[in-house]
């Protein structure tokens, strides 16, 4: 298939499965080309993003002095009150109408034409793929995943759920939820964000005492939970070795517990790191601690890509329960599970793992069979490719002429 791509940012370091994706379907034969709004602020990439040889643009952010050339445009006059939405505010109905333009223009120069117009977050700026889509006479078609499901919700979510010609999530969690609060009468799939397992070569480095979170510094993510849970495994375990990597808008007040807690000689702080530094430090982990939380914005993690990352490294999780992540982590199978915001119980979890050698040697084992079997990117992108075609294959013909 030809799969044009309309991204807030590309490629994010945060959000690797993007990239993921882009890269597997590049790799199996489809034309895939990327209007990005923003480029990456980190200088660090991924080897997938180094790999591209694919078409990417970049948009020119808009002023206001570019409205009446829009509004005038040939491509936009006819429909531009399908960019328009009373949702959202005048400068991003601005911003979208300026975009939508451009992106026009990029399909122009492809050399192929388009069969699906593909976006991720049900996000104000999301509303140019409706008008694209019915510009080109493709689908489009929609992920969602979490913070714009349960943090960013609001009219605009349920419109733009009804616009797509299919949404697709990721989490049998998510489709009820959106089932429920949205009840869209648009289709939806279940497609799983997957890795590479073949990029994920575990070997006997282990660390008896390591334990690993990497994550954004954010409250969904827990990490002030998992700072008292090591708290409570140092009694224990005085010399455990705590290692999280990732940055975030918590930074210091999760430093600040580290010292409250008197566990500045257990825990390290590592900021972003290179692939090669983060394959490291999975291969070593003995356990990987992502006590993930409901915040009080309702926000929430849908299944995190490091807990498949640690399963594929052969690193156990201990992890709760909330939204999918039970979809992953079979609790006393491949990893353990606990409530949220309980760091006895994930005390409790960490210690057998840290403990019990051969507990831990079955969990391994299996937590990489798991994501080989089912969160493996190759599987799931077919999946998703079979989601495009059964939008493209439902699209209903419009009088909109293609003007390829």
């Amino acid at each position: 298939m030809n799969v044009l791509y309309y991204l807030r940012v590309f490629p994010k370091l945060s959000e690797s499965f993007v990239l993921n994706e882009i890269h597997t379907l590049n790799q199996l034969g489809h034309n895939v080309a990327v209007f990005a709004l923003n480029s990456a602020d980190d200088p660090l990439t991924h080897q997938e993003f180094e790999e591209l040889d694919i078409p990417i643009r970049y948009a020119e952010h808009p002023k206001y002095t570019d409205l009446p050339k829009t509004i005038f445009s040939k491509t936009l006059s006819r429909f531009l009150p399908k960019v328009y939405s009373k949702e959202i505010s005048t400068k991003d109905n601005i911003g979208n109408a300026v975009w939508t333009e451009q992106c026009i223009e990029f399909i122009e120069q492809l050399d192929w034409e388009i069969d699906c117009l593909h976006s991720h977050f049900a996000i104000e700026y999301t509303f140019p793929c409706g008008y694209i889509s019915s510009y080109y006479d493709v689908p489009f078609t929609l992920t969602t995943h979490a913070y714009d499901l349960y943090r960013d919700s609001g009219p605009h979510t349920g419109t733009l759920l009804e616009i797509a010609d299919r949404i697709i999530t990721i989490s049998q969690y998510n489709k009820r939820y959106i089932t429920e609060r949205f009840a869209p009468s648009t289709p939806i799939d279940v497609v799983y964000l997957g890795i590479r397992p073949d990029k994920f070569s575990p070997s006997d480095q282990v660390i008896d005492n390591r334990v690993l979170t990497v994550a954004r510094l954010h409250e969904k993510k827990g990490v002030d939970v998992a700072l008292e849970t090591i708290a409570v495994v140092a009694r224990e375990v005085p010399d455990v070795e705590y290692h999280i990597v990732g940055t975030g808008r918590q930074f210091e007040h999760l430093s600040q517990r580290v010292s409250e807690l008197g566990i500045e000689r257990n825990v390290e702080f590592l900021g972003n790191v290179s692939d090669e530094q983060l394959l490291t430090e999975y291969d070593q982990a003995r356990c990987f601690l992502l006590p993930c939380v409901i915040a009080e914005s309702g926000d929430r993690d849908g299944i995190p890509v490091s807990l498949m990352e640690a399963m594929a490294m052969r690193t156990p999780p201990v992890s709760t329960t909330i939204s999918g992540i039970p979809e992953l982590v079979d609790h006393g199978t491949n990893g353990l599970l606990t409530e949220p915001r309980e760091p006895e119980a994930t005390a409790r979890a960490v210690l057998e793992l840290l403990g019990n050698d051969s507990e831990w040697s079955v969990y391994a084992d299996r937590s990489r069979d798991k994501v080989v079997e089912v969160f493996n990117v190759t599987e799931q992108v077919e999946n998703l490719v079979a989601s495009f075609e059964m939008a493209r294959d439902s699209v209903v013909e419009t009088p909109v002429p293609n003007n390829k």
